[in-house]
């Protein structure tokens, strides 16, 4: 009678999340795949917080309208299987997971310096995972195309940008927007105040800073990139 209750309960339970499953009790396994890794609302929230994501960002990876991320998560939609199951191969958490390696996944936004690109409004729909804790909450990646850095970062490579630090400091680097809309990779230095390039390539020139209008789009945080053979001086 005990196992027939505990049965009885688990199946309440799962009902609500998996609406098609059925189950005969004379053979039924309640420690299946499936209905170990369902995910409550709030196993959702907390794998989110977990991993420095908003409801957005998850809406934007599995490919879900993010007002109905919204509903489901505060109890006024049930999630349809196939979200459940995008959602559950994004954020479940594996077993042991209380001394995992955090992990998160960061919009890639394009190339630079190819185009012009908009980071708070432009979504490719391709993310990169990130296992460092101290990425910015706000941060996106970036493609680089071109040598116009590529004695720091050869072309191919990804960087990822805090969109939040725009202050300019002496040896780091930002992306910049110029007036006509192109972006770029570049160091910042003082005495003039400018931006210079760390290129093989002399055809890229340094911009003085008040010589061009220019928006900075945020500091570079790090660099994602395999290991290349070192130029000779």
């Amino acid at each position: 009678m005990i196992c027939q209750t505990i049965h009885d309960r688990h199946l309440a339970i799962s009902a609500s999340q998996t609406q098609a499953h059925s189950c005969d009790f004379s053979d039924c396994d309640i420690r299946s795949d499936r209905l170990d890794t369902l995910m409550q609302p709030d196993d959702i929230k907390r794998e989110l917080r977990l991993r420095g994501m908003s409801q957005r960002d998850l809406a934007d990876a599995v490919g879900m309208d993010e007002t109905h991320l919204s509903k489901s998560l505060a109890g006024k939609r049930q999630f349809k299987i196939a979200e459940m199951d995008a959602i559950r191969s994004e954020l479940a958490p594996e077993p042991g997971s209380e001394d995992r390696l955090a992990l998160r996944s960061i919009p890639l936004l394009g190339e630079v310096p190819a185009g012009a690109f908009d980071a708070r409004s432009q979504r490719s729909g391709g993310r990169i995972i990130v296992t460092d804790p101290d990425v910015p909450p706000r941060a996106y990646g970036l493609t680089i195309k071109g040598d116009s850095m590529d004695l720091i970062v050869p072309d191919g490579s990804q960087v990822i940008v805090d969109p939040d630090e725009r202050k300019l400091w002496p040896g780091f680097r930002y992306i910049v927007r110029s007036a006509d809309g192109e972006t770029t990779f570049k160091e910042y230095q003082d005495g003039p105040a400018r931006l210079v390039p760390c290129s093989s390539n002399p055809a890229h020139r340094e911009i003085l800073l008040g010589s061009e209008p220019v928006t900075i789009e945020g500091r570079v945080f790090s660099y994602m990139m395999r290991d290349v053979p070192r130029r000779s001086v």
